[in-house]
């Protein structure tokens, strides 16, 4: 019997593509910029977990477009949280974007873009005015030829609300971590528990686990967890967090589904290992740094509302994670200098943008509290400095030279007659 195999084209999942690095599935985020920073997008069966710090919701922003491309590409997805944080997952929910409706940029947002390109067009020589001007993000995401159906990464505008349909409803399912700890007198860990049991019972009874003969699933499944393990969820212990990491991680391997989680940080500072922990548990994490509380980064960078960061990189099927090969705004793969660019991002009125910052000022509230230091220590010198001159200029003369005469105070003819009244009787 003949062993020969005929070849046959693989249709990729409703609403994903190959990896063009390794050939994996992957799902896109909501936001091209990130899509790039991650390799082309977010691989199938993985987990990425989004640091987010106290004073900002910039991280639920990120949430809301991972669940909103989800709903665009018709796939199903899965929104956890409290009522408790914030909105919570229904108002989550609720207040998702809807797709641009064609115009790419808005009336105030063009009139910036064109008065920052003449601000850059002053600044360099006429000789280079018409040589291309370096990009400091990705092009918004175009749909390939013949592929109206399915959607891959959509441009969302964040001046409008999703209207949800009936069809969209339907494909969403909404756990609130609260109704699963009604009993009072249970331990606070079994919340974990009971919506890793949630989570398994969905992910098997839709027929989300990959077939034992390894042929490919008919769709995909979306996990959306915002504010993982905060207060409202309960005392739990900070290993409670790390178990239900590390058994979801298998059970993602397993199936078609792939989670997306906010993690506050802030709120678990009492514990500078819980991140570590986590990240070992997970197989990317993104941190965002907001300008918030930082009037110094503000000034010195006027144009970001923070910076992006990324620890760990997922690389599902790899040794080195395909972003450092494909990625453009990372700056190490396609002719690089092989030095990683600064990032960061800002919200412009309508869109979420992720950039690369101006590698040659230093960022970072270290590099702050070093600046404010080494002010400090100059203006300590210059006072040095200036009191040696002085007695220098006291002690220093030259040989010969006499020396000046004093000057003589003066005196008061009041001060005289006070003194001396005899000069003064007639």
């Amino acid at each position: 019997m003949s062993s020969f195999k005929r070849r046959v084209t693989t249709t990729p999942l409703p609403g994903s593509r190959p990896s063009p690095y390794n050939s994996l599935p992957l799902l896109s985020t909501g936001l091209s910029s990130l899509d790039d920073l991650l390799g082309g997008g977010l691989p199938l069966s993985s987990s990425l977990l989004i640091q987010s710090d106290a004073l900002t919701s910039y991280a639920d922003l990120l949430l809301k477009f991972w669940v909103a491309q989800g709903l665009e590409a018709k796939q199903e997805v899965v929104v956890i949280g409290s009522a408790l944080d914030g909105e919570g997952p229904q108002g989550l929910v609720e207040s998702l974007m809807e797709v641009d409706g064609g115009q790419v940029l808005g009336d105030e947002e063009d009139e910036e873009e064109n008065s920052e390109a003449k601000e850059e067009k002053l600044k360099i020589a006429f000789r280079y005015e018409g040589m291309k001007q370096h990009a400091t993000t990705v092009s918004a995401p175009t749909p390939p030829k013949g592929t109206e159906n399915d959607v891959y990464c959509s441009l969302f505008d964040l001046t409008t609300t999703k209207q949800l349909r009936a069809a969209d409803r339907a494909r969403l399912t909404v756990v609130d971590v609260d109704e699963l700890s009604e009993d009072p007198s249970r331990p606070p860990a079994e919340v974990y528990e009971e919506l890793y049991k949630r989570l398994e019972s969905i992910i098997t009874e839709k027929g989300y686990l990959l077939p034992e003969d390894g042929t490919k699933p008919r769709k995909a499944l979306r996990i959306a967890i915002s504010s993982f393990g905060s207060p409202s969820w309960g005392p739990a212990a900070w290993s409670g967090l790390y178990s239900f990491l590390h058994r979801l991680r298998p059970l993602l391997r397993r199936s078609a589904c792939t989670l997306v989680s906010t993690f506050p940080l802030p709120l678990h500072a009492s514990s500078p290992t819980l991140l570590t922990r986590l990240s070992h548990a997970s197989d990317g994490v993104i941190s965002l740094t907001s300008f918030a509380s930082s009037p110094l980064s503000i000034s010195q960078f006027p144009r970001h509302h923070g910076l992006l960061s990324i620890p760990k990189l997922p690389s599902l099927g790899s040794l080195v994670p395909p972003s450092a090969k494909l990625s453009v705004l990372r700056g190490l793969g396609g002719g690089g200098e092989g030095r990683e660019n600064n990032l960061g991002f800002r919200v412009k009125r309508r869109r979420f943008v992720v950039e690369t910052v101006n590698a040659d000022e230093p960022v970072g509230p270290e590099v702050e509290k070093k600046k404010v230091e080494k002010k400090v220590e100059e203006k300590k010198v210059e006072q040095k400095v200036q009191e040696k001159m002085g007695e220098r200029e006291t002690k220093v003369r030259f040989a010969g030279e006499k020396e000046a005469p004093k000057e003589q105070p003066r005196r008061s003819v009041s001060s005289i007659m006070h003194k001396q009244p005899e000069l003064y009787e007639f």
